[in-house]
């Protein structure tokens, strides 16, 4: 499994992850989001704006139960921003939780950046030009696919977290270390640059999952009044709050994909010197985190937090032999651009010939129309994603099956005003041709009273024959109420030369039967005169009579 997938069943063509990726990752087949693994940079953005819960993180945590039940010793890496995630007064009590849960020992991530930060410093020592922090993995993936020529100044230096997990390694040599923080990336990280240091990773969301699964709750009563400088890491701006600063180089942080490409454009243009520059993806940095739990603190309670265990600590007495290089490879995605002439072909399959039919409105979850039929060529984007146009097209339909429907349509609002008024209906009413109708009150055509009673009994009318007065005329007349949109639909049948033509059948009958039995009666006079001369036979003429009476009489019951 990957380490983000979609719920199917649960996306609904709202196009919200496709709008906020920053990078255009997700593919749209069959109205269904999906992600596109080579292309993501696992900030986690999709994850949470979704309205439909529809984006699951892999969860490693039953791979984590499954090892402490087997009796391995499991070394967890805590991730600084601890405190933003969790109520706890600093590390030990948090700590003593986890080990609760079955882990041998608990360490802090922080150790790891307090080796890291050292590493920093030396590289801004030796000048060079441009340095940006390699701490955030999803800040690594934009690098290595959409930025590589900013790959030169990308410190390759190992992330804390990889830093921290070779120190537990030469401890704990023989067990299995696990990561515990705010990111979902981290989880691609382990995969891609761990395999000597951290095993697997977790995010504090699944962590505060499994204490409350497990019904243990962290315990304050003892506190924990330490601070390191090195906790600073994951608020905006901490890594250079943790660092020694060279005086006339320039520190800056930046947070946020849209402000680090932007950062990253400007660097890529090789202008730049003397700068030290942290990134982080999220907005806020890891206290922001895609992987932090859904009722975490909020932004500035987060920041104090921060702030309160490492505010005038030290550093950690770390000492090590560790090599602390990382290289980082290209992994530019593989994407076919269109022609100008392909993506105007697509273009016209929406309706836009010319470039003012763009609206660039964004329903579609990219910027511009242009860019939309871009992703269509490339397979990640539908057609019917554009919203307008399939506005429109819906519109026209249902105007055209209105316009040919022989009969009169009518759509009428809560205040009685008209908003659909067919062709058939100007013609059953005698409306001039070409009047709008659209606009105006459903009492200049038609009697209200009978639309109220049906709004405040909710009982429609199906099928029914009636006159009427005004237009001097039969219909066959249907009127529903559509109670989630408030409006009234008024379908009306002309049946007036059916019926004309029914009465005057009718009438027909009704003059044949009287014709008969005045034969008949004219009949059993003579028939009473001859009696004696037909015998028997008089009495079956009579009963023939009367069954062609009472056939023609059942006739016309029948029709009427």
């Amino acid at each position: 499994m990957g380490i983000l997938s979609f719920k199917k069943t649960n996306c609904r063509d709202c196009y919200k992850c496709v709008r906020e990726c920053p990078v255009k990752s997700i593919r749209v087949r069959d109205h269904q989001a999906q992600i596109i693994a080579e292309e993501c940079i696992l900030c986690g953005r999709c994850v949470q704006v979704c309205p439909q819960n529809a984006k699951e993180v892999r969860d490693d945590v039953p791979a984590v139960e499954a090892i402490i039940r087997s009796g391995k010793r499991v070394v967890a890496s805590l991730a600084p921003s601890y405190i933003a995630a969790f109520d706890t007064d600093g590390f030990a009590p948090i700590a003593e939780a986890l080990k609760k849960l079955g882990f041998t020992d608990v360490q802090e991530t922080a150790a790891g950046a307090n080796v890291v930060k050292r590493e920093y410093e030396r590289l801004v020592d030796e000048g060079q030009p441009v340095i940006i922090s390699s701490c955030c993995h999803s800040i690594t993936r934009l690098i290595q696919k959409y930025h590589v020529d900013c790959l030169p100044y990308y410190a390759k230096v190992l992330s804390p977290m990889d830093a921290h997990g070779h120190l537990l390694r030469e401890q704990y040599p023989d067990a299995e270390i696990v990561f515990i923080g705010p990111c979902i990336s981290k989880k691609d990280e382990v995969e891609q640059y761990c395999k000597n240091s951290i095993d697997m990773s977790i995010t504090f969301e699944e962590l505060q999952e499994w204490f409350d699964r497990e019904g243990i709750t962290i315990d304050n009563s003892q506190g924990d009044g330490s601070r390191f400088r090195s906790r600073f890491f994951p608020e905006t701006g901490g890594i250079l709050k943790s660092m020694d600063q060279v005086p006339g180089y320039k520190y800056i942080a930046i947070d946020g994909i849209e402000n680090c490409r932007r950062a990253l454009q400007e660097i890529g243009k090789g202008n730049l010197k003397g700068y030290f520059i942290e990134m982080s993806a999220c907005e806020g940095s890891c206290i922001n985190g895609p992987g932090m739990p859904k009722d975490k603190q909020g932004i500035l309670t987060s920041r104090a937090q921060v702030e309160r265990i490492a505010e005038g600590g030290g550093d950690y007495d770390v000492e090590h032999s560790l090599d602390l290089s990382k290289t980082i490879p290209l992994d530019i995605p593989r994407v076919q651009m269109p022609g100008e002439a392909a993506i105007w072909e697509i273009l016209r399959k929406t309706g836009k010939n010319r470039p003012e039919d763009m609206l660039n409105c964004g329903a579609c979850g990219y910027s511009t129309c242009w860019e939309k039929a871009i992703a269509v060529y490339q397979g990640k984007a539908e057609l019917e994603m554009c919203l307008p146009f399939m506005k429109e097209r819906a519109e026209s339909i249902s105007d055209q099956v209105l316009d040919v429907s022989p009969n009169a349509i009518i759509a009428v609002d809560a205040s009685f005003t008209i908003q659909q008024f067919n062709r058939a209906a100007c013609r059953l009413m005698k409306i001039p041709e070409g009047e709008n109708m659209v606009g105006r009150p459903i009492g200049d055509v038609y009697d209200e009273v009978e639309l109220i009673d049906i709004m405040d009994s909710g009982r429609n009318i199906l099928g029914e024959k009636c006159y009427l007065d005004r237009y001097g005329i039969y219909v066959d007349k249907s009127i529903i109420y559509d109670k989630d949109h408030n409006l009234l639909l008024i379908y009306l049948k002309d049946i007036d030369q059916e019926e004309h033509a029914a009465q005057k059948a009718a009438q027909m009958r009704r003059e044949t039967v009287e014709i008969t039995d005045q034969l008949i009666n004219k009949q059993m006079r003579t028939v009473q005169e001859i009696a004696s001369l037909l015998g028997e036979t008089t009495a079956e003429t009579k009963i023939a009579l009367t069954r062609l009476k009472k056939s023609l009489t059942d006739d016309a019951e029948e029709r009427a």
